[in-house]
């Protein structure tokens, strides 16, 4: 399309341009969306193919480690049929496989969020997994949304294939609700330091103003808010000031307000010990 606009072949080999599949190529500088790139790889060099693995993913806005970015591999990922599998150059890998439920979003067919997963599996971590899981259910409306109820049918469902019964196990520790692969992490750890499992995304408002704030994580009855600050939270002072703000109202509203960083998550001792000393509840017995 680029020739027959008139750019000179010099050009589409000089560094001003990246080929991204093979006869295609997009302004190095300002490069095309990838599901640009992906609507063109189905349409014109893979007819018929389903975009799959970390591609679907990241189309869809699923965490991904940045190892499986786009960005990062330069790598598309499609499936097609055995008898239909051809090489398309190092820019995209082709898996062969059987056709199989798809869904349709943003003009592309898309492997199902079952197979999705499973597909995976194979290159997450266990918490990354569930992270995804927590995105594809999760109160995001920018991609299409599936229940907890329904992916937990649809993978008790599935037929076996590769990766399934990592994704039954991720599916346990779903839920509903969370807003970012963080609250995911921080979830897991209190979890899986013994305690409680905290309220997701609580409601909370103020009698006096009507305001009304959610708190990533919080035990109600005791009235203890756990709230994770990206560093967003810290370089945006409109944030910073919403941040503080909640903080003042929760105080005194009777909350004690626990604040985690990305540090605590890596090295959480400081981070239990005050939970412990707040106490926190153990098991699941309180919510």
């Amino acid at each position: 399309m680029l020739l027959a606009s008139g750019v000179h072949p010099r050009r589409l080999a000089s560094t001003e341009f990246t080929e991204v599949i093979p006869g295609f190529c997009t302004p190095t500088a300002a490069p095309a969306e990838l599901q640009v790139i992906a609507r063109v790889l189905q349409r014109e060099a893979g007819p018929g193919s389903v975009i799959s693995h970390a591609t679907a993913a990241e189309v869809l806005g699923l965490p991904l480690p940045a190892v499986q970015r786009y960005t990062i591999l330069k790598q598309l990922h499609c499936t097609v049929p055995p008898e239909r599998r051809r090489r398309m150059g190092p820019q995209v890998k082709v898996h062969a496989r059987r056709p199989e439920a798809t869904r349709r979003w943003l003009g592309l067919t898309m492997s199902s969020p079952v197979r999705l997963l499973s597909d995976l599996a194979g290159v997450l971590t266990p918490l990354e997994l569930v992270q995804a899981c927590d995105a594809l259910i999760g109160p995001v409306t920018a991609r299409p949304r599936v229940t907890l109820g329904e992916l937990t049918r649809l993978v008790e469902e599935a037929t076996p294939m590769p990766g399934i019964k990592k994704v039954r196990r991720a599916i346990l520790a779903a839920r509903e609700r969370v807003e970012s692969p963080k609250e995911t992490e921080l979830r897991l750890l209190l979890i899986g330091k013994g305690f409680a499992e905290p309220g997701i995304n609580v409601p909370v408002r103020a009698p006096a103003t009507g305001e009304q704030f959610r708190l990533d994580l919080a035990y109600p009855s005791l009235k203890i808010a756990i709230e994770y600050d990206g560093d967003w939270h810290r370089t945006d002072r409109a944030r910073f000031r919403r941040d503080r703000r909640k903080d003042d109202v929760l105080h005194e509203l009777g909350w004690r307000v626990v604040r985690v960083t990305d540090s605590d998550l890596g090295s959480p001792d400081d981070l239990l010990g005050r939970l412990e000393h707040l106490g926190t509840p153990r098991l699941r017995a309180c919510r």
